[in-house]
């Protein structure tokens, strides 16, 4: 990774105020008690990403079922969702794979407390439409679109390992996630990996100008979402009980979403995200199945790769990052196989 890129972590970092926080351990975390009991009056605040999490609980009716006072405020970027939490305007956050990495990396005490994985290829890279690329290796001194620290930066440093290529063979350009499309739509860049729907609003126009979205290949992305929580929150057994609850009723909300595709997309994605319903059934498509893997050692064995790769490019440099340190085990047995996931 340029030296630039080491700079924008650090300052980054620093801009949050948590270099100098002291971590807690993911191995006592597991030995505790998880509190179930949730007091009236308990609040939690979701850091969200274009009220899908919000959207999903309530149009799934597992709000209502929630035994804490539940609120949402939505966010652009996992950074951003992350410093959300650091400050205390919210206790729990919905990201990728990688701003979890971030807080690792900046001892800001958040810890994993739940994981879905979608089954199809929720995040590929798209072109400028006069890019001219039509495969990862026509990435090569081309212009794409980075955000460290996002699960986007780590597509991308994957698409170049399968290629044979780099992180010095291309040229980043530093945006905000939310910048991604316009600044394709505009040529100022070649390629950005981009999400959904925000990639199928993109394509929706830009196809016809000659954008294109890359072939996904396995491995390219794991697909994890997680939800992770503060340690001021998984300390306090009010919050820590409501945690759980929610994460219960997040899973629930999920295999709703499963066996309810068509009321997803007509409520969600057309209603509130104003996809036009052949785009929000490219939507649809490409998120395929929600799986639920829980916890598990081959969770954490795939963040440890992502790890890897991300320090091997030059990310968070000087510290040997452990992902096991990453998750808070007590959240363990909420797995969708588990007794409470099938009441």
């Amino acid at each position: 990774m340029a030296t630039s890129n080491l700079f924008f972590i650090k300052a980054l970092l620093v801009g949050f105020g948590i270099l100098l926080a002291v971590p807690l351990s993911a191995h006592a975390a597991a030995t505790a008690d998880l509190p179930v009991e949730v007091p009236p009056g308990t609040k939690l605040v979701i850091a969200d990403d274009a009220r899908g999490t919000e959207l999903l609980l309530k149009l799934s009716g597992q709000q209502e079922k929630l035994a804490a006072d539940v609120s949402y405020a939505s966010f652009s970027s996992g950074p951003l969702r992350m410093e959300a939490i650091r400050s205390g305007s919210a206790q729990v956050g919905i990201v990728g794979d990688v701003p979890p990495i971030l807080a690792h990396y900046a001892g800001a005490d958040l810890r994993i407390v739940g994981v879905v994985a979608s089954t199809g290829p929720s995040l590929l890279i798209a072109t400028s439409p006069g890019s001219g690329i039509k495969t990862v290796q026509d990435l090569k001194g081309k212009r794409v679109a980075v955000n460290d620290g996002t699960a986007q930066h780590a597509v991308v440093l994957r698409a170049l390992q399968q290629a044979g290529l780099g992180p010095g063979d291309i040229v980043p350009v530093k945006l905000g996630v939310s910048e991604f499309a316009d600044a394709l739509r505009a040529n100022q860049i070649d390629a950005a990996v981009l999400k959904q729907p925000d990639r199928a609003r993109y394509l929706s126009t830009a196809a016809a100008k000659g954008a294109i979205e890359l072939p996904w290949t396995p491995g390219i992305n794991p697909g994890y979402l997680y939800a992770y929580a503060s340690r001021s929150a998984l300390e306090d057994p009010a919050q820590a009980a409501a945690i759980r609850d929610f994460i219960i009723h997040w899973y629930r909300a999920h295999q709703w979403r499963n066996a309810n595709r068509d009321e997803w997309l007509r409520s969600y994605l057309v209603q509130n995200q104003r996809l036009k319903p052949d785009d929000a059934q490219k939507v649809v498509a490409s998120h395929g199945d929600t799986v639920f893997p829980g916890l598990s050692e081959e969770v954490i064995g795939t963040q440890q790769k992502t790890i890897d790769l991300l320090q091997s490019a030059g990310a968070f440099p000087g510290k040997k990052l452990d992902a096991r340190d990453e998750y808070d085990l007590r959240y363990a047995p909420l797995s969708a196989g588990s007794e409470s996931l099938r009441r």
